[in-house]
């Protein structure tokens, strides 16, 4: 299941086209509907598409990288890469090796390397605990790997950052905390994992270009700075959740 920020047209328009092909199919399975070669086209459609998934990954992190401001291209687009970079391997089965082969090894790196941590390539919050929050830090920068727990916040300058939960999860609490300006930008990467976010009262939470695969971010939350006089922020969450995803509440 993959959900994105779209126009309530364009989905209809999409759901429209997926119900035709569906009754097509079903038509022509029952030899009502003989328009030859409708099978082969739809499973050669389908495998076109399923085989591009490994391409479409490695682009996707080399455009989030070059995206990405100099020097702060986030650790999860380099994962995307690799990702990708295996699985085209094993598709195309490169010195015979097949997806099953490099699935033990390929955990086994990753384990290493947020072990090792080679040139300090990860965050400087990696399973940070609330007590190691330096007060001082006003820019977000966690990673939970197999770890994670409870952060409270009371910096009154956030500028946002990025939060990263990988077979793990984060309880965020910035109620008692304010950002710098009137805006900030948070991106959360979720992998078999997730992050609950609780912001102040007159936070106003959106959802921007969030990509999510069997998983999702739910805002619950609730714009209540007119309600208590207080000036309106704006909190923008992006970011990726893969079989994980997070909870944004008040």
């Amino acid at each position: 299941m993959i959900q994105s920020e779209t126009s309530p047209t364009g989905r209809k328009t999409l759901a429209y086209i997926l119900l035709a092909i569906a009754g097509a199919l079903i038509l022509a399975e029952a030899g009502l509907f003989g328009f030859d070669g409708l099978r082969d086209l739809t499973g050669t459609l389908f495998r076109l598409a399923f085989n591009s998934i490994p391409y479409l990954l490695v682009l996707a992190g080399i455009v989030w990288i070059m995206r990405s401001s100099k020097g702060k291209a986030p650790l999860m687009a380099w994962l995307v890469i690799a990702f990708g970079a295996v699985l085209v391997i094993s598709q195309i089965g490169l010195f015979g090796l097949r997806f099953s082969d490099l699935i033990v090894p390929m955990i086994l790196v990753i384990v290493a390397f947020f072990l090792v941590n080679p040139r300090n390539l990860l965050p400087g919050g990696f399973n940070t605990a609330t007590e190691d929050l330096n007060p001082d830090q006003h820019e977000i920068k966690l990673l939970a790997f197999m770890g994670g727990g409870e952060l409270n916040f009371h910096s009154k300058q956030l500028r946002g950052g990025e939060i990263t939960a990988i077979w793990s999860g984060y309880d965020i609490d910035f109620s008692e905390a304010d950002m710098e300006g009137d805006t900030m930008r948070l991106h959360v990467f979720c992998v078999m994992g997730g992050v609950e976010i609780k912001v102040p009262a007159n936070w106003r939470v959106e959802k921007s270009g969030a990509l999510c695969i069997m998983g999702g971010f739910s805002n619950k939350t609730r714009d209540m700075a007119e309600e208590l006089n207080l000036p309106s922020k704006t909190l923008i969450v992006t970011g990726l959740a893969l079989m994980g995803g997070g909870e944004i509440r008040n």
